[in-house]
């Protein structure tokens, strides 16, 4: 059932991409995948640590079609990305699956009408890892997300003002926010603010987006985004996703790229240390250097 799902929404982005290909005024298609690597090696280090590997692979893809009733864009984002420390196995340290699509139509300078689309999730089984209280060299491990669980859908109808390329601020009175679990253990817990044992749950609000694409300097680049959501039924408790990226060119084929990412969401609710569940917000960053190849 996830896999069928995942696939239909795979196949509308792929049928919208095609389609906007298709008798077009203009039309921008950029793609990229980037694989990092990352080792240390320890033999008899007096100085103490332990050997580890990093793998990680990005994958990104956009299509910007203009035509005199409007400009359509599509944009795919994979991340995905591991890392071994000492003897322990490989566990995961980044995933991410984003799916998205924009419509907007100017009616004057800096302003447009905007529908959006936006869908995320992750390919692999989230996990955190406890220490076996009956055998302390041992880890229990306990599944807390995965493919679908959860997935969320986001659908904006709004207005965009853009005072240059490197600005845009999507404002969406009518926003739908809806949240999929489809995994059966994680939606008898109601994790994820799904009712216990229900797949979905439909949340109508505002939505605020705000994103910067700006060169900082030769070579250097930051793209940030900021998504703001507040559910009419609870007006003024404020879902937050701020994304920042920062990419350092070095040449053709390398480069280095520091990102991070802050979630606070009320529905989501975080094991603490002493084992009570409550709300957290959520960061991470991630240092990569690797290879970076454009597919077109």
């Amino acid at each position: 059932m996830k896999y069928a799902l995942l696939g239909a929404l795979c196949t509308l982005l792929v049928s919208s991409i095609q389609a906007q290909t298709l008798d077009s005024l203009q039309v921008n298609k950029t793609a990229n995948w980037g694989l990092n690597f990352a080792n240390v090696g320890l033999s008899n280090w007096t100085a103490g640590g332990e050997s580890s590997i990093a793998l990680g692979t990005v994958l990104n893809a956009k299509i910007v079609r203009k035509e005199n009733f409007g400009t359509w864009t599509s944009q795919f984002d994979f991340a995905l990305g591991g890392a071994r420390v000492g003897d322990k196995n490989f566990r995961k340290t980044d995933d991410n699956i984003i799916l998205q699509s924009k419509f907007t139509k100017k009616f004057s300078e800096k302003f447009r009408s905007s529908a959006i689309a936006v869908f995320r999730t992750q390919l692999l089984n989230g996990l955190v890892y406890k220490t076996d209280p009956e055998n302390p060299d041992e880890f229990l491990k306990e599944k807390i997300s995965g493919l679908l669980s959860p997935g969320y859908l986001s659908l904006n109808l709004g207005f965009d003002y853009e005072p240059g390329d490197y600005l845009s601020v999507s404002f969406a009175p009518t926003s739908g926010k809806f949240t999929i679990v489809t995994d059966r253990e994680l939606s008898e817990a109601g994790a994820f603010g799904v009712e216990k044992g229900k797949n979905t749950r439909s949340e109508l609000g505002v939505n605020l987006l705000v994103a910067v694409d700006l060169d900082i300097m030769e070579n250097m680049n930051l793209k940030s985004s900021l998504n703001l959501f507040t559910n009419y039924g609870t007006f003024g408790t404020i879902d937050t996703n701020w994304e920042n990226l920062i990419v350092m060119k070095v040449n053709k084929y390398f480069n280095a790229s520091l990102g991070t990412q802050l979630i606070y969401d009320k529905d989501i609710l975080i094991a603490k240390d002493d084992g009570s569940l409550g709300n957290a917000v959520q960061f991470k960053h991630i240092l990569n250097f690797g290879f970076n190849y454009a597919l077109f």
